[in-house]
C-alpha cells in the first residue's frame, strides 16, 4: 500500500465515522419525546449490523466476491420479480418495495446499490477493450435495463436513476469514451419520460415542481430551514420534529438538522460528504488494480450521488423523491447495502495484484505504477 493510498483510506474512514456519529446525535436530538431512545436503539442496531457487514466484506477475498456477485444479483432480481407478482412483500406509500422481518423492514432493490457496482467493476476490469466497443456497452446496458424493470415497476424510480447515473459515470472513470454520453443522456431522459407516463404520482410531482407549487412536505421543510436560520435553535430544541415534517427522521432528516443546527450545521454536514467523496476518489486513483480503482470510484459515487440527490430533494432543487441521507437517516437497508459496498471497495482498492499491464495504461486518471488487473 502506498503512503498516498493509506492517507486517502484513513481520511475516507474518518469522514465515514464522523457521518455516523452525526447520524447518531441527530437521531437522538430530532426524535419526538417518548420515542427518542427507542428510535436511537433501532438506529444503533442498524449501524451495528452495518459495521458487522463492513468488517466482513473488508475481510472477504476480492476473487471470491467477483465470483459470487453475479449469482447474488440474479437472486435479488428473482425476489423483485416475485414481489412484483404479489407473492410476498409489504406495501407502504403506495409501493410494494419492502419485506418485513420481525420489527424491521428491508428493501431488496437497495442491495443492488452494492451488488451492481461489484459486477460492473468486474466487467470493466476484466477486459478493458470492451469499453471502446459500442456493441459491448450496448449489451451491458441491455442487461442493466432488464435488471431495472422490476425495480421501476415497484415503482422505485429513484433507485433506477441513482444506479443509472452511477453506472454511467463509473464507465467514464473506467475509460469509456465521452462520446457514449450522446446515447446515455437521451436514454436516461427517455426513462424519466416513460416513468412520468406510467406512474401518476411521478407525473404529479414533476408537474408540481415545474409549476412551482411545492407539496405539504416541501413547504414544511422550507419552514424548518427558515426557523433554523444561520445558527439553529440548538440540539433537541426544534419544534418541527413533532410530526410537522413528514418522514423527518428518514428522507427529510436534513430539514430537522437545519432547524436545530442552522445553516452552519448543514454546511458542515455537506462538507463531510464532499470530503468523503474527495478522499474516495483519491484512494481510487492510487488503487493497486483496475478492479480496485473502478470499484472504489463507483462506491464513492454511489454514496455521494445519493447524498446529493437527498439534499436536492429536501431543499426543493428537484422534484420530491423518498430517499435516505446515507448514514445519517434511519434506514436499515441503505446502511447495510452501503456498508457492504464500502467494505468490498476498500478491500479491492488496497489489495495488490499482479498482471501484465499497469493500471494507468487503461485508466489514465489513476496514479498507481503497480502492475495490476
Amino acid at each position: 500500500m502506498t503512503p498516498q493510498a493509506r492517507h486517502a483510506a484513513l481520511g475516507f474512514l474518518l469522514c465515514l465515522v464522523l457521518l455516523t456519529a452525526f447520524g447518531l446525535l441527530t437521531g437522538l436530538s430530532v426524535s419526538a419525546p417518548g420515542s427518542a431512545w427507542s428510535q436511537l436503539g433501532l438506529h444503533c442496531l442498524h449501524l451495528a449490523l452495518g459495521l458487522t457487514v463492513f468488517l466482513a466484506c473488508l475481510a472477504f477475498p476480492v476473487d471470491q466476491v467477483r465470483k459470487v456477485a453475479p449469482g447474488m444479483i440474479l437472486l435479488v432480481g428473482a425476489v423483485l420479480v416475485a414481489m412484483l407478482f404479489g407473492l410476498f412483500g409489504h406495501e407502504s406509500h403506495n409501493a410494494v418495495r419492502w419485506i418485513r422481518i420481525g420489527p424491521m423492514s428491508w428493501q431488496p432493490s437497495t442491495f443492488l446499490q452494492c451488488l451492481w457496482p461489484v459486477v460492473l467493476a468486474h466487467w470493466a476490469a476484466r477486459s478493458p477493450v470492451r469499453l471502446q466497443q459500442p456493441w459491448q456497452l450496448a449489451k451491458l446496458f441491455l442487461a442493466f435495463a432488464l435488471l431495472m424493470v422490476p425495480v421501476l415497476m415497484q415503482p422505485d424510480l429513484g433507485s433506477v436513476l441513482i444506479l443509472f447515473t452511477v453506472s454511467s459515470i463509473t464507465l467514464l472513470f473506467a475509460g469509456a469514451p465521452v462520446s457514449y454520453l450522446r446515447v446515455l443522456i437521451p436514454l436516461g431522459l427517455g426513462v424519466l419520460l416513460l416513468a412520468i407516463q406510467l406512474f401518476p404520482h411521478v407525473e404529479s410531482r414533476v408537474t408540481a415542481f415545474v409549476n412551482h407549487t411545492p407539496d405539504f412536505q416541501q413547504v414544511r421543510a422550507e419552514e424548518a430551514f427558515a426557523l433554523g436560520g444561520i445558527w439553529g435553535r440548538g440540539p433537541g430544541m426544534g419544534v418541527m420534529k413533532y410530526g410537522a415534517v413528514p418522514e423527518g427522521e428518514t428522507d427529510y432528516v436534513l430539514a430537522l438538522v437545519a432547524e436545530e443546527w442552522g445553516m452552519i450545521g448543514t454546511v458542515m454536514l455537506w462538507g463531510l460528504y464532499v470530503a468523503l467523496t474527495l478522499f474516495g476518489i483519491r484512494l481510487a486513483q492510487h488503487a493497486e488494480s483496475r478492479y480496485g480503482a473502478i470499484l472504489m470510484a463507483s462506491a464513492t459515487l454511489m454514496l455521494s450521488v445519493q447524498a446529493a440527490l437527498n439534499m436536492a430533494v429536501v431543499t426543493g432543487a428537484v422534484p420530491p423523491k423518498g430517499l435516505p441521507l446515507p448514514f445519517v437517516s434511519r434506514g436499515g437497508s441503505s446502511i447495510l447495502a452501503l456498508s457492504a459496498l464500502l467494505g468490498l471497495a476498500l478491500r479491492a482498492a488496497l489489495e495488490k495484484r499482479r498482471a501484465q499491464t499497469s493500471v494507468e495504461e487503461w485508466i489514465p486518471w489513476t496514479k498507481s505504477s503497480a502492475l495490476a488487473s
